[in-house]
């Protein structure tokens, strides 16, 4: 006899005797299961059995003044048929033996309340979804087969023998997998998804949407939601799932929401509804459950019968009429059933006994049905709904797992976040040079975009060195079709270029605003060592020769380089008259900074045009390493980030090391020192720069080790107050830290508990490009290709001032029970560039980015006739904080789409000066649809941009 959670305790024994005296005696009701209920005289009963009754003979009980029937079976006990439905009340049980009248109240709660409260006449949507990454529960490859062949087409088969039964998948990328192995089952997707019976998500996969950069963010919704509209006609998304990271870059909101996304479905959050803001002003409405998987793993309210579902529910409910109620919600719950690669399951026999009672005349209980998150979302957003009003950053608590835990990966990540749109730019300029849109490799740009952003945040798993190994292989691969393609364009371009003179070198810079930097030319089929370079117009400019690999390289300056231009030069010979530099060993001073070298790194650098000591060196020296203990696993049910421990820490300036000043010149100096730690060797390279207020910093472990549960970092503790501002750029967006965080405590469960700490406590940080320092009279910015960064000292005895470190390596386990060490052997190389500036993160915006954009150059060796001339812009805008991010051939014809970001956060006109005049420019969605025309043309263009806003243009 299994018995309920439902206690009836006895209230009082009244016992009508001559003497008065009165007894206590507990009566226990139970159920068996399944459940045994009729409806009777129009209402429904249950049959119960009842303990602490010795006979029924002369008994009567009633309950709410109804006349209850009470029977013995054969075994002597006692059963009696009670309300299943109906409120709370006394239960009387009547006895008279040898005259004396005996009365038992005890209060008693039918199953199934009748008081629905705010629900009573609403709904419950059963939404029955699979999470999916990519891989994680075992190989790509495994998992791929189990989506298709025992999740999604069992899904289509079921709803063919129930109509009524819904199901979802979250990405499209397993949509464009099913429709890969199995082409025959089109028409049924697409039927399946216009009957209402199946969604899929607008993203192409859920990935760590801070570690995309600002396109490959947009590119999920287009190989997402416009994918879906193209390639499977009639089929639309406008629901995106990213259930299972517990963090939420800034500007997601206006992404997606100007994709035609109207919805986003998240969690590892505070249950309810949201309207999530942009900086823009932008706002998707958003939704958690709290947990994605907690009514498949933990609640399990529909896997008995109808009863136990209503009566569990009712429950859970009860916790919700408020928040609806005050809100003004329409009474819609959704009971979310996901899970890791969880297949279809129709509920149906519960649901039908469910509404089979919800059905009573003169009960108001909501229905139940399957669902969709989309046919859910729409029926809670409405104008009159009250929806909570939150903005900023979630800081993601798993960021170890990518970049310090798959470098290489992730290096090839960021490089390609760089070539593909600058190959984008490029050959869509090529293509209109030769008023031939033909030419633009729109295949080969496609399949490098779906390899920049195929791996999800499934690292890891089961078999996950095998995961790992094709996550990487997909961004290399992504990254060097981006890579080639650029170089095609810039080669084509440069044949174009009007060339009077021999040994020319075309430099080309890829972002849209006039920049300085350096770049390098190989002059190995030049003889000789004098060569140095001039301009167009014959003035010499800062020119280093270098041996790099066996080949003969100039290095040289550039100043003012064009907005996505170019800039042509000579090589001739002559002589390098080195400016006013001292350097030695282990010191360097030139028209910026004063530096010392010392163990592990720079002791002192002194800005000369600041009159600030940059670094507090009392306790670290700057470009310092530290080697520490990490017990973390870089992803998985934590609440907080795995702080490292200080189990065998080692410091570089703690190491035996001797600079050596290795070459000089007009354009740097660099400097050497090699020391060994416990198992590893690092050879340490910094160049200062001369003509740009530059220093860089290299790395190179040729043996690391793999040793498990060790974390790397390198440190440039900063000469300003703890008070100083922290900032740092994201996809499309900036981040102040304190400032554009999320202010709620998430919430949101996990099994390690809930997400209680504040957004703006958590760090280190994923950064795109930079992070940089502010206050006590200057600023500090680092730029670098590592993606996880922090501003707290990791030591022991934190130091009371900001410290910028980056995590160069991290080598924990996987998550996964049986998963991978993520040991990362052998040699790595690790670059960093940092300034000094004035105070402000603004002052420090250009470099951090433009040290990830490498200039380009190439050589023309010989003389030629050409329609472009030495310098040129092919796009540009009157405002430096105006970024393109992108210029490409439109997806459906032959015009040009152009996407702008405000990057500065203020509203403002710009003028968008083109290489041609534009006919036309309308103003299109995310993924260019929705045009609306300007009703501008002409060579300069006036736009209106918003704070913080990022735009599509297209252009005639």
């Amino acid at each position: 006899m299994k018995k309920i959670a439902l206690f009836l305790f006895v209230m009082s024994w009244l016992l009508s005797t001559v003497s008065g005296n009165v007894s206590e005696k507990m009566l226990e009701l139970s159920y068996k299961k399944p459940y045994q209920y009729e409806l009777v005289n129009g209402t429904y009963k249950v049959l119960a059995n009842l303990t602490g009754l010795n006979s029924t003979q002369g008994v009567e009980v009633t309950f709410q003044g109804e006349k209850l029937s009470l029977f013995t079976l054969e075994s002597d006990s006692v059963q009696i048929w009670l309300p299943l439905i109906g409120n709370s009340g006394m239960l009387e049980f009547t006895q008279r033996t040898k005259g004396e009248k005996v009365v038992s109240k005890q209060l008693f709660e039918p199953l199934i309340p009748a008081d629905w409260d705010y629900f009573g006449e609403g709904k419950l949507h059963v939404i029955v979804s699979s999470h999916q990454d990519i891989a994680w529960m075992n190989t790509p490859d495994s998992c791929r087969e189990e989506r298709v062949h025992k999740i999604v087409l069992p899904a289509l088969d079921l709803m063919e023998e129930a109509p009524e039964f819904k199901f979802e998948m979250e990405q499209s990328l397993n949509l464009m997998e099913v429709i890969e192995d199995s082409p025959e089952n089109k028409q049924r997707l697409i039927d399946t998804y216009k009957s209402g019976n199946f969604e899929w998500g607008a993203t192409f996969t859920q990935p760590y949407e801070g570690l995309e950069s600002g396109e490959q963010l947009v590119r999920q919704s287009y190989l997402g939601r416009r994918w879906i509209k193209k390639k499977m006609p009639g089929m639309d998304a406008h629901v995106a799932y990213n259930v299972d990271v517990p963090g939420r870059s800034l500007q997601v909101p206006q992404l997606f929401k100007k994709s035609g996304i109207d919805y986003l479905f998240v969690s590892r959050m505070k249950e309810g509804f949201y309207k999530w803001y942009s900086p823009d002003g932008t706002s998707i409405f958003t939704y958690s459950p709290g947990n994605y998987g907690w009514y498949h793993y933990h609640h399990k309210v529909l896997d008995e019968d109808a009863i136990t579902a209503m009566h569990e529910l009712h429950k859970i409910l009860k916790g919700w009429n408020e928040y609806y109620r005050e809100r003004n919600i329409p009474p819609h719950y959704a009971v979310v059933i996901s899970a890791d690669a969880g297949g279809p399951k129709n509920y149906k026999k519960v649901i039908e006994g469910w509404n089979e009672i919800a059905k009573m005349p003169g009960r108001y209980i909501p229905e139940i049905a399957h669902s969709t998150a989309l046919e859910f979302l729409q029926e809670v957003d409405v104008p009159e709904a009250k929806i909570d009003s939150i903005y900023g950053e979630r800081p993601n608590l798993w960021l170890y797992i990518h970049g310090a835990g798959h470098y290489q990966a992730i290096k090839a990540k960021k490089e390609a976040a760089v070539a593909i749109p600058s190959a984008e730019i490029f050959n869509t300029i090529n293509c209109e040079l030769n008023n031939d849109f033909s030419l633009y490799p729109q295949k080969e740009l496609d399949e490098a975009w779906y390899n920049a952003i195929y791996p999800d945040h499934g690292w890891g798993g089961k078999n996950g060195q095998i995961t790992d190994s094709l996550f990487r292989l997909a961004l290399e691969t992504g990254n060097e079709i981006g890579k080639k393609l650029l170089d095609s364009s810039l080669e084509s371009i440069a044949s174009k270029i009007d060339l009077k003179k021999t040994q020319n070198v075309i430099v080309f810079n890829d972002l849209s605003w006039t920049r300085d930097g350096y770049a390098r030319v190989d002059i190995s089929h030049l003889k000789g060592t004098n060569w140095m370079l001039a301009t167009s117009e014959g003035k010499t400019i800062p020119t280093q020769l270098a041996t790099v690999n066996g080949k003969k390289e100039l290095v040289f300056s550039v100043s003012n380089m064009p907005s996505i231009g170019y800039k042509t030069f000579t090589i001739k010979k002559g002589k390098q008259e080195t400016a006013t530099i001292t350097a030695g060993s282990n010191y360097c001073e030139n028209q910026f900074y004063t530096i010392k070298f010392g163990q592990g790194g720079i002791t002192q650098l002194f800005d000369k045009t600041l009159n600030k000591e940059v670094f507090n060196t009392s306790t670290m020296v700057a470009g310092d390493l530290f080697h520490m203990g990490y017990e973390g696993n870089g992803a998985g049910e934590f609440v907080t980030v795995t702080a490292p421990h200080y189990g065998n820490m080692e410091r570089a300036h703690q190491k035996e090391s001797t600079w050596n000043l290795v070459e000089t010149g007009a354009v740097y100096s660099k400097f050497r020192s090699e020391f060994e730690m416990d198992t590893f060797r690092v050879e340490q390279n910094i160049t200062v720069f001369h003509q740009k207020k530059q220093i860089d910093l290299e790395y190179t472990i040729p043996n690391w080790p793999g040793e498990h549960n060790r974390q790397l970092r390198v440190m440039f503790p900063l000469n300003m107050k703890n008070s100083a501002k922290i900032s740092y750029d994201v996809p499309m967006g900036m981040v102040h830290v304190g400032e554009d965080e999320l202010t709620m405590r998430p919430g949101g469960s996990a099994w390690g508990g809930t997400y209680l700490q504040k957004p703006e406590e958590i760090h280190p940080r994923e950064i795109q490009n930079f992070m940089t320092a502010n206050g006590s009279g200057y600023g500090f910015t680092m730029s670098t290709n590592v993606v996880t960064a922090d501003w707290v000292d990791p030591s022991m005895n934190a130091a009371d001032f900001p410290v910028i470190n980056s995590i160069l390596l991290s080598t924990h386990k996987s998550c996964h029970w049986q998963g991978n060490w993520y040991e990362q052997k052998g040699s790595h190389t690790f670059k960093f560039s940092i300034t000094s500036h004035r105070e402000g993160w603004k002052n420090g915006f250009h470099f951090g980015v433009a040290e990830n954009h490498p200039i380009h150059t190439v050589l023309k060796q010989k003389k030629q006739a050409g329609d472009l001339p030495a310098t040129k812009s092919f796009a540009s805008t009157n405002d430096p904080f105006t970024v393109i991010t992108t210029i490409k051939k439109a997806e459906d014809d032959s015009d040009v789409v152009i996407r702008l970001l405000e990057a500065e956060g203020l509203d403002k006109k710009i003028q968008l000066e083109l290489n041609k005049e534009v006919k036309s420019i309308s103003k299109t969605d995310m993924i260019e649809e929705n045009p609306k025309s300007l009703n501008k043309k002409g060579k300069i263009i006036e736009l209106q941009l918003g704070k913080n806003a990022v735009e599509t243009y297209k252009i005639k």
